[in-house]
């Protein structure tokens, strides 16, 4: 007899592909094992939006990887899939959020006998891509500037929602209400990590839902106090290095190795050398490209978005017709109409927290879940976000999030937050351990949710 399924479905970002999401795939499906998890698991890893179809834009790509999930969903026949979790990586986040608002409603016959779990996101951009510069530097204000129109250019339609360019760009707005809101609401918990530093792709503060990043207005020359009492055990390297952000200090600052003048200014020229005559036109041309194609290939879908009948090609790509609706009963009304009781959830997955051996993750939860309150931020000012990013702001901040913020020491911490080029011994230290602890973290919170 089969049993009822976990299914977890695991998003990749822009100019990413599935294979990103391996190493993750491989280290939750080792400890959740090896942490005696009864759920029975499967990974779903989307394959279809990959390169140049990661500039169509959240709309067209969370389609796609919805169709894939349910054609899955459809043709699956070991078993019930019974529950739902769903990891989003960088872009990925927000194409998981489309993806779960159209679950709920367009699509809700293939997943209303289906529970939400865990919805977590890894360096996602929650709040857009916009360069602050507080420290009022002239030369970071005119990269910041080229940096802004050549992101909002060259990297399709996708570059122009990130940005928010416009009114006709706005998408990310639309995530953090009406349906989309309501369909995160029903996860049980909801996870969000973001890097400190190395991450020159999503700042801080925008992958924490935040109005405050005291690593862009210290230029990142705060020092870090890590936090002391890790949950978890078994890791096979160092500890992941998770920032207590209420021991930042204003007046403590990171050292810094002496570094001769010449040497500083060399380094610098061949840095802008390579940059402007090596890497610089070949992205160009690589992400002027993939603009181009992405316009061409979806035209036609953008046409049927505007007239609000894609959805329609998608079921019928799907085979759902009329008479689909009657095989299962309506069950997400009720809950739809709580949908925003946000503590109720929160507060019935930690009613029970009283073994001792569970006291780390319980205090690590209640400490996480309620950071971005907590006294770091009124050491810091606000960022200047447009009205934009304060409505998106307010609105994702309704639902209660654990934030996890993470130090990771790599060159490309944004990379190495998921490990996409393997877990091989180029991938740093501190970017293992935080996959470790990502796995172990779910791992409890699923016991908690059986």
């Amino acid at each position: 007899m089969t049993s009822d399924k976990h299914l977890f479905v695991l998003i990749h970002g822009l100019w990413g592909n599935y294979t990103h999401m391996e190493s993750m795939r491989t280290i939750l499906s080792t400890t959740l094992k090896k942490e005696d998890v009864n759920d029975d698991m499967i990974y779903f890893l989307p394959k279809q939006n990959a390169m140049f179809k990661t500039f169509d834009g959240i709309e067209i790509i969370g389609y796609r990887t919805l169709i894939e999930v349910c054609e899955f969903i459809r043709d699956y026949k070991d078993g019930k899939i019974a529950k739902l979790s769903v990891m989003g990586y960088s872009q990925g986040g927000l194409v998981a959020r489309f993806m779960i608002g159209k679950m709920l409603t367009e699509f809700k016959e293939l997943f209303e006998d289906i529970e939400p779990q865990l919805f977590i996101t890894m360096a996602t951009p929650h709040l857009g891509v916009e360069f602050y510069n507080p420290t009022g530097i002239a030369y970071k204000s005119a990269l910041y500037s080229a940096l802004r129109t050549l992101g909002s250019t060259i990297l399709g339609k996708s570059g122009r929602e990130m940005f928010i360019a416009n009114s006709s760009n706005n998408i990310l707005v639309k995530l953090s209400q009406g349906e989309y809101l309501e369909a995160l609401s029903l996860f049980k918990w909801r996870i969000a990590f973001a890097n400190v530093k190395n991450d020159r792709t999503v700042a801080f503060y925008t992958a924490f839902i935040t109005d405050c990043d005291p690593f862009i207005d210290f230029d990142n020359k705060l020092k870090y106090t890590f936090e002391e009492k890790i949950p978890g055990s078994g890791y096979k390297g160092i500890l992941p290095k998770i920032v207590d952000l209420n021991a930042l200090n204003v007046n403590s600052h990171a050292p810094t190795k002496p570094t001769k003048t010449y040497k500083k200014w060399g380094r610098t020229i061949l840095i802008i050398l390579i940059a402007t005559f090596l890497i610089l036109p070949i992205a160009l041309v690589m992400n002027g490209l993939g603009t181009a194609y992405s316009y061409i290939v979806t035209c036609k879908y953008r046409k049927m978005l505007s007239n609000g009948i894609l959805h329609n090609e998608v079921r019928g790509k799907l085979g759902l017709t009329e008479q689909l609706k009657g095989y299962v009963t309506d069950a997400y009304g009720s809950i739809i109409n709580s949908a925003l009781d946000m503590d109720a959830n929160y507060e019935a997955s930690n009613s029970n927290l009283v073994n001792e051996e569970e006291l780390p993750w319980k205090e690590f939860i209640q400490k996480y879940t309620t950071i971005n309150d907590g006294v770091w931020k009124s050491k810091f000012k606000k960022l200047p976000f447009d009205e934009n990013r304060k409505v998106i702001l307010r609105n994702l901040n309704k639902l209660k999030w654990i934030r996890v913020p993470i130090y990771i020491k790599a060159v490309n911490a944004h990379g190495v937050i998921v490990a996409r080029r393997g877990m091989d011994e180029n991938t740093a230290a501190t970017g293992i351990a935080c996959i470790e602890f990502t796995a172990q973290l779910l791992a409890y919170l699923m016991h908690k949710s059986n």
